[in-house]
């Protein structure tokens, strides 16, 4: 439990001081009038604040899966396509910031079983998928899996994954990822 408690806390720290940080400069460079409200620059606090958001539920499961080894909630509907669409929208300073195209294919999946895991889990894959990803990203959705392909990558996938993997397969999913592809495999 050591090891997984200190990974952890690094990930989510450093996520956290990132956002953190970039909220505060903004608003900084807001108050000093180097940019105004309207300007391109504030997307950047509303993007950290959104993924503050998930980043904040997510450490939540993860600490209570640490302590108890099970998750309260954990069934909701969830319909993957609108997720990663909704997603890839309130993140498209960040696609852009990494030059990023990116290509989104497949069916209009609705799930329930581990829905609530899985719309949390899957939005911090998404966020270190297009920090990792150097030119392309493909995601495909199919009732039985998402597959998220970088192509060229700028780094290896987080630490963090490896203990996501161990939550997932707990609740009957297989999250598998490699440099260039991140697959997650769900039971319906």
């Amino acid at each position: 439990m050591r090891k997984e408690l200190l990974e952890t806390y690094e990930y989510f720290s450093h996520n956290f001081r990132t956002c953190t940080s970039t909220i505060v400069a903004t608003i900084e460079a807001l108050k000093m009038e180097l940019i105004s409200i309207n300007d391109d620059e504030m997307n950047s606090v509303y993007e950290s604040a959104y993924i503050l958001d998930v980043l904040d539920i997510s450490l939540n499961i993860c600490i209570e899966f640490l302590i108890q080894k099970e998750i309260k909630i954990t069934d909701y509907e969830l319909n993957l396509m609108n997720l990663v669409r909704r997603f890839l929208d309130e993140q498209k300073g960040l696609v852009l910031l990494n030059e990023l195209s990116v290509d989104v294919d497949g069916e209009d999946v609705t799930i329930i079983k581990n829905g609530y895991i899985i719309k949390y889990f899957l939005q911090l894959i998404l966020f270190e998928a297009i920090k990792n990803a150097k030119d392309h990203l493909s995601i495909f959705i199919s009732p039985d899996r998402i597959r998220i392909v970088l192509g060229d990558n700028k780094d290896e996938p987080p630490v963090i994954f490896s203990f996501l993997a161990t939550i997932f397969k707990h609740y009957g999913n297989n999250f598998t990822f490699s440099s260039k592809e991140y697959l997650l495999e769900f039971k319906s």
